[in-house]
């Protein structure tokens, strides 16, 4: 038995799949310290009186919803209530989780908005109502009295808050989209079984490669479909649109339901009034839309491939409008499309007008999609399956086998089993698509509109012919098949043909209709993602499309890439600088965890909330990633008490967005920020914060930036003052944030026909934010303050207070020189919902070459005063800013690379991998551990030193591999130096040599090494010297010339002696003594791209004695 769903609490019902369990009827617990909490907070006897009976009953308007819908809606309201501090008494809670479990259908009816449909559920826990059951209605009252139940009453107040919200909206969408969900991994197993009964191809579809990852993921989905499949790609036959639009359409649909089950998980996680806050700004509407679009073009697709089914050309009454008339089938896959599609056009229109957004009649909008899909989705299987099926028969009968099968009986193979161990089909069909056709064939016994016997709901496709279906089963499948192919235009038996529907040619009789509905009911039964056959098959289908992938190139996660040592060595550049800087002022480091409680992030980004990625519940908390380092700061500064702190933070945050990687967009990236939080003198911190920024944008050097400023109570006053309302505020706000990258047409149609603003107060929108009018409120600060203060704006208190505020910011940033890159921008409009004052936004007008800069803007931040409060009972103003590390990155290391270059463009420098400052080298065997011991002399002096992982290396290879990675010093030594207690010191730069004791190398090379100062991050190629000129000198005198193999080393086998980092790259073939020839370069000589190839462009032999 399944375990109840737990509501309320760390481990509450906060994913749609808990609703759908419960909407399907599933029991739920109210959570034990939710409960203590509510009974708390409930107001005390002498404070509650129940409202009086002359309350008028909600009237019973629109359609009735369904049980899933309105169990679904119910707990949807009672997850909201047990979130957060609503003030009903606990006795209200426990009726609704009483009803639900109790099984009493409540009687919810449909419109336009959430008004009728949630006072029925007040007026339920009144006592009012209608029940139920089995068809029949009955009042409430009744219904209570047979489960042993009473109505609490309620007052006037808890009336207001049952009747408040979009919960029932929310609990529609919430069935929809997850169902969704669920149905789109079987239409893509749909589509490539109509593909193999069209008998396409499909080549080309499968191997495009895709902008996004959900239409990549489908190609891999129908590659391990049809995976072996003989009856796709056939030489003659060409591709189908309808097929080859599968992994866009459906991947389009898989982004835009997993867009919406974030948004639907993040209100569901919200207190009652935070959500219904932030689903009144129409987002909600506007998302349904989407789905509900995205659905559409799921069904139509799955019609248009219907249409192309030629075998079965009675069949055309799915697919043909005139067809589907004829016959009198309204229930026809492309009726129910046009009547889904006219519904949407429908609530979109009535979006745009309305007053009060129509958010339930876009969840019916897209509930009503859901169901043309699945429809046309059956339709379409079905169609597949019958037409394989007479393939099959021909293919028997004609004793031609598929290429497939006759491969297997050549090698004496029996047909393969299934997963199960059960037979599979011998007609060959792909490894997955072999799955839902044999589940479409086990609904053979429903086909017949006089059979009485029913395959049970939970029963598996099994018997021993090649469709799984029974002998009786199979007459069906036969005998509609070819009454649709117009075989079989007598029925056996009867002496007579039967009425026709129609006068055209081919029209199906009455018989076959009803034969082809029952038909179509019953493969839609077994496609229901809410029944218990099809999960079972998609767990198989699912385990195949694993297996599958298993061959797959590695790579890394979508968004985010992989940093080599030269990446690491530019980036930590960009960190040094920043840290400096943050230090330099005076700020503090904290680190944070990089997850966080969902409740922690919900209600704080706006419409970005849907952007947050959402960890799988493992039992405990509810967790989600940080979108930003700003509210883990604010949660820390309230949890610890903090009443004033300077603190800077650099670490990782991630968003589940669109990325575009060569303008810096990531999933995963750093931010760097610096946060002041504290009361203080007005604009004093905002001003160093600003300062700090300036300092770094100018100190990495990265090319010419401006920093946008507005004020957001002086964005509020000035939607006000033109008439926006002020529900619609964040919303606008987001759409001229976007004027940095779209025209003000595209934006003020965004304002207009998406969030249902009035054209006379766009346009007024359109003055304060244009660039293209005058006057302009954009450019140097003082200017546009005076601009500001003489505009009709500055007499709104609350722009007065903001403008005020301003001239005492530039005045501040006057003292510190910080204001020369400030741009004040009335169209800046960061769509952060914590911001409360001063905003800002830098931007590269100017690479460091002079060119246009492929990123956007590269540091964020503003003044957020309430955001403290939120975890708290006492607000802590904070001000903060946020450097974009990876768009920095991108313009740094672009500048790095260059100054590789000289002015022809050829390479004369490297960057720098590592910070060694001494290679530690011998010649003749048996040294190293002499030069592991030379090395921890140097270590315990502070001095960055390697000695080289091969055992005898060559003087080649260790002065290539110096050379090359750019170390200052080279340390030397021989048996006859070992001898001396002596060893060589070599100044690469310089190419300057000296002799010492072993005793006094580590503090004398210590000394060098201090005096080469701060370290170099390119490595510019050396030219060769007159110490590079001796030949083998050393090893003579060692005594040990070296005649292995070793002696000849290769210079990648040098950089694998020398460095563990690049051993994988192989070791080059062996050279002979004859290529040493020729190869002397003249002193002075710069040296060759290509000298590593000659051991890193210095001449052969030893150093000189």
């Amino acid at each position: 038995m399944a375990s109840s769903v737990v509501v309320g609490g760390v481990s509450g019902a906060a994913d749609l799949q808990a609703v759908l369990q419960v909407a399907q009827g599933q029991a739920i617990v109210l959570d034990v310290a939710t409960a203590d909490r509510i009974k708390k907070e409930s107001p005390s006897p002498k404070d509650f009186k129940l409202e009086s009976n002359d309350i008028s009953i909600a009237a019973e308007v629109g359609s009735p919803l369904t049980s899933i819908e309105s169990r679904a809606s119910i707990l949807c309201r009672l997850i909201s209530l047990a979130n957060g501090s609503t003030k009903l008494r606990l006795a209200v809670l426990q009726y609704f989780v009483d009803l639900l479990n109790s099984g009493t259908q409540l009687l919810l009816t449909s419109a336009n908005t959430d008004a009728a449909p949630l006072q029925q559920i007040a007026d339920a826990a009144a006592g009012s109502g209608v029940a139920l059951c089995e068809g029949k209605s009955s009042p409430l009252s009744e219904a209570l009295q047979c489960q042993h139940l009473s109505a609490p009453g309620i007052s006037q107040q808890e009336r207001v808050m049952l009747q408040s919200g979009q919960w029932v909206t929310l609990g529609n969408a919430a069935v929809t989209v997850q169902t969704a969900r669920q149905l789109l991994l079987c239409g893509t197993a749909v589509a490539a079984l109509s593909a193999e009964a069209l008998q396409i191809q499909v080549k080309a579809a499968l191997e495009d490669e895709y902008a996004g990852k959900a239409a990549n993921d489908v190609v891999s989905s129908l590659s391990a479909l049809l995976k072996d499949s003989p009856r796709v790609n056939p030489r003659k036959a060409a591709p189908l649109e309808a097929f080859d639009s599968v992994p866009q359409c459906h991947g389009a649909a898989d982004e835009a339901l997993a867009s919406a089950s974030t948004t639907l998980k993040g209100l569901l996680t919200l207190p009652a009034q935070a959500a219904q806050a932030q689903s009144s700004q129409g987002n909600l509407t506007w998302m349904l839309h989407g789905v509900a679009s995205k659905l559409l073009a799921v069904a139509e697709f799955s019609v248009k491939r219907i249409a192309a089914n030629t075998t079965l050309p009675r069949a055309k009454v799915f697919a043909d409008t005139a067809a589907a008339h004829q016959a009198r089938m309204d229930d026809s896959p492309v009726l129910l499309v046009q009547r889904a599609r006219a519904d949407l056009k429908r609530t979109l229109s009535e979006a745009a007008e309305a007053e009060q957004e129509p958010s339930l009649a876009a969840a019916r909008a897209a509930a009503a999609a859901l169901a043309a899909a699945c429809r046309a989705l059956a339709a379409e299987a079905l169609l597949a399956s019958l037409t394989l099926s007479l393939a099959e028969i021909s293919t028997q009968a004609s004793g031609k086998a598929p290429k497939g099968a006759k491969q297997e009986a050549a090698n004496g193979a029996k047909p393969k089993a299934s997963k199960k161990g059960k037979e599979g089909p011998s007609f060959g069909l792909g490894k997955g698509t072999v799955l839902i056709k044999s589940l479409i064939d086990s609904t053979a016994s429903q086909w017949d509109s006089n059979t009485t016997t029913i395959t049970p709901t939970g029963a598996m496709p099994n018997g021993s012919s090649s469709n799984g279906s029974s002998g009786e089963g199979m007459s069906h499948v036969l005998q509609l098949a070819q009454q649709l192919q117009g075989s079989g235009e007598q029925e056996a038996g009867q002496g007579s043909v039967p009425e026709t529907l129609g006068e055209a040619p081919g029209s199906l009789d009455r018989r076959t209709v009803m034969n082809l509905q029952h038909a179509l009911k019953a493969v839609e039964q077994a496609l229901n993602p809410l029944g218990n056959r099809l999960g079972p098959v998609l767990a198989d289908i699912r385990s195949l499309i694993e297996s599958n992938q298993a061959n797959r190139k590695p790579k890394a996660a979508k968004g985010t890439r992989d940093l080599g040592p030269e990446q690491m060595a530019i980036r930590e550049v960009a960190f040094n600088t920043i840290t400096s800087v943050f230090k330099r002022h005076g700020a503090v480091c904290i680190d944070t965890p990089v997850f966080e409680l969902r409740e922690t992030l919900m209600g704080k980004y706006g419409e970005d909330t849907k952007l947050i990625y959402d960890l799988a519940d493992q039992g405990g908390e509810i967790l989600s990633l940080r979108y930003d380092l700003t509210v883990p700061f604010a949660r820390y500064v309230a949890q610890h008490a903090i009443t004033n702190m300077k603190r800077y933070h650099i670490a990782k945050v991630y968003r589940r967005d669109q990325p575009q990687m060569t303008k810096g967009r990531f999933r995963e990236f750093y931010q760097c920020d610096l946060d002041i939080a504290g009361s203080y003198p007005a604009m004093v911190p905002d001003s160093e914060i600003l300062k700090v920024l300036v300092e770094i944008l100018s100190e990495l050097d990265i090319g010419e930036f401006v920093v946008k400023l507005n004020h957001r109570r002086l964005l509020d006053a000035m939607m006000d003052l033109c008439g926006v309302p002020p529900s619609k505020f964040r919303a606008i706000c987001s759409a001229i944030d976007k004027l940095d990258k779209e025209s003000w047409e595209e934006v003020r149609r965004e304002m207009v026909d998406q969030k249902g603003l009035d054209p006379k107060a766009a346009d007024a929108v359109g003055r304060y934010v244009r660039d293209d009018v005058e006057p302009k409120f954009q450019g140097q600060p003082q200017q546009i303050l005076e601009k500001l203060l003489a505009d009709p704006l500055a007499q709104v208190p609350a722009a007065k207070e903001a403008l005020a505020e301003l001239s005492t910011l530039f005045n501040l940033l006057g003292h510190m020189q910080g204001l020369h890159h400030i741009e004040f921008n009335m169209s800046l409009a960061r769509g952060l919902d914590y911001y409360t004052g001063v905003i800002y936004e830098a931007a590269m007008l100017k690479s460091w070459n002079g060119g246009q800069p492929q990123v956007g803007s590269v540091a964020a931040g503003g003044r957020y005063d309430k955001l403290v409060g939120m975890f708290s009972s006492k607000d802590v103003p904070a001000v903060g800013v946020s450097i974009g590390i990876e768009r920095v990155f991108n313009l740094l290391e672009d500048k790095i690379m260059a100054g590789c270059k000289d002015e022809t463009g050829a390479v004369c420098g490297k960057i720098r991998e590592t910070d060694t400052e001494v290679l530690v080298t011998s010649i003749g065997k048996g040294m190293q551990p002499k030069r592991m011991e030379m090395c921890a002399a140097l270590w315990a002096q502070g001095v960055k030193a390697e000695f080289g992982y091969k055992a005898a290396p060559t003087i080649k290879d260790a002065l290539g591999y110096a050379d090359d990675t750019g170390i200052p010093f080279v340390v030397l030594f021989g048996e006859s130096e070992l001898a001396s207690a002596s060893v060589k010191v070599k100044d690469m730069e310089h190419g300057t040599e000296e002799v010492m004791s072993i005793s006094e190398l580590p503090s004398h090379v210590a000394k060098l090494v201090q005096g080469l100062g701060k370290r170099t991050l390119v490595a510019t190629k050396r030219q060769a010297t007159a110490s590079d000129q001796a030949a083998s000198a050393m090893p003579e005198q060692a005594g040990s010339r070296q005649q292995d193999a070793s002696a000849e080393q290769s210079p990648a086998s040098s950089a694998q002696a020398h460095s563990p980092q690049k051993g994988q790259a192989g070791q080059q073939a062996k050279q002979g003594k004859q290529s040493k020839q020729g190869k002397q370069s003249k002193e002075g000589k710069q040296r060759d791209d290509t000298a590593s190839n000659t051991g890193g462009g210095v001449q052969d032999g030893a150093l000189a004695s």
